[in-house]
């Protein structure tokens, strides 16, 4: 029962957060028209989608301490099906391709490979547990790499161009983070109000940490987000997106709170090829971005001949005109020549 009432409340959640992000995309594309832009945050379109992103979030922070990180993050992946159908309506201008459909399919494959095998308790967590966890080898090492990841995508960005991997890739990333200091803060809240044990909150300011980690790691999720929505269509935004964040936020809760040891050899390799299988999704993503960017060059170029043969033309005709005044001059010389000479005659 407990498990139906976190997937309805998911699912109604995620379609939500996509109403959100639809409405912030649709802010900005409108303020890209006008000849001063504002910020975001004075745009009451945009403003609307965020107060409905916080409310999300809200509820993802009550609901995310009833079921194990490793099931609860795939199901916000159902917004993929939601942002198919909200986003035409939101932008009439992004058309659904049958490669985007199909993506986004073996995603939802993906995804409910992962929801179908992986872990399926929720134990309860103090303090003292959850820094017993921060301590474990694999953990130091999903940090390590974590990091590595995050801080390679921003140098190669930075040294290049931010494409839509960059974005999507940090915002996931951040938003793993996020997903597993929100759990680790929720479980800490529930132990103080169910449990009556506050002693977590008032003998160390770790608990108050996870929070403001928290905070931090969401808000530069939202930057990075609304940033690859501004420059990319959210068709393709949202899926990717969604497809980093379900594997940092699930790979996170299997490590940090050992999900996996809860995991048989059958469910491990199933759950391996749901990811695999999200990773293809994605990947067809990126290429169908790439064959759209590649289109729009082709038909830029075919266009600029056309202005290069007015612009030939335009200099051919300055050419002849200079062309015409100097046999002019050389004409009156000439003229002028004879005159003389026949004067000294």
């Amino acid at each position: 029962m407990r498990a139906l009432l976190v997937a309805t409340c998911s699912l109604t959640l995620s379609f939500a957060a996509t109403v959100g992000v639809n409405l912030q995309k649709l802010s900005m594309t409108k303020e890209e028209l006008k000849p001063t832009k504002r910020p975001p945050y004075f745009q009451p379109i945009w403003c609307i989608g965020m107060a409905i992103m916080v409310l999300d979030a809200c509820g993802d922070f009550v609901f995310i301490g009833l079921a194990p990180q490793s099931l609860l993050v795939p199901l916000g992946a159902c917004g993929l099906g939601f942002n198919i159908i909200l986003a035409p309506i939101f932008h009439p201008t992004e058309r659904v391709t049958r490669n985007i459909v199909g993506a986004t399919g073996l995603i939802y494959v993906g995804t409910i490979l992962t929801v179908l095998f992986a872990a399926n308790s929720a134990p309860n967590y103090n303090l003292q547990k959850l820094l017993e966890f921060c301590a474990t080898p694999p953990f130091l090492a999903y940090t390590l790499f974590c990091v590595t990841f995050q801080m390679a995508l921003a140098y190669h960005g930075r040294n290049g161009k931010f494409s839509l991997v960059h974005y999507c890739g940090l915002a996931g990333c951040f938003g793993g983070e996020t997903i597993l200091l929100a759990k680790s803060s929720s479980e800490l809240v529930r132990n103080a109000l169910v449990n009556q044990q506050f002693d977590d909150w008032t003998t160390s300011f770790i608990p108050y940490l996870f929070v403001a980690g928290m905070i931090v790691c969401v808000l530069t999720q939202v930057h990075l987000l609304n940033t690859g929505l501004a420059k990319f269509d959210t068709l393709v935004v949202v899926p990717v997106f969604q497809s980093f964040i379900t594997i940092f936020g699930i790979t996170g809760g299997l490590v940090f709170f050992q999900e996996y040891k809860g995991m048989n050899e059958r469910d491990a390799v199933l759950y391996a090829m749901g990811i695999a299988v999200t990773l293809v999704g994605v990947t067809m993503l990126i290429r169908e971005r790439r064959r759209k960017t590649e289109h729009s060059h082709k038909t830029d170029q075919q266009s600029s001949p056309t202005e290069l043969s007015s612009h030939e033309m335009i200099v051919e005709e300055e050419h002849l005109r200079k062309s015409e005044e100097e046999g002019t001059i050389r004409h009156r010389r000439v003229h002028h020549s004879s005159e003389e000479l026949g004067a000294l005659v």
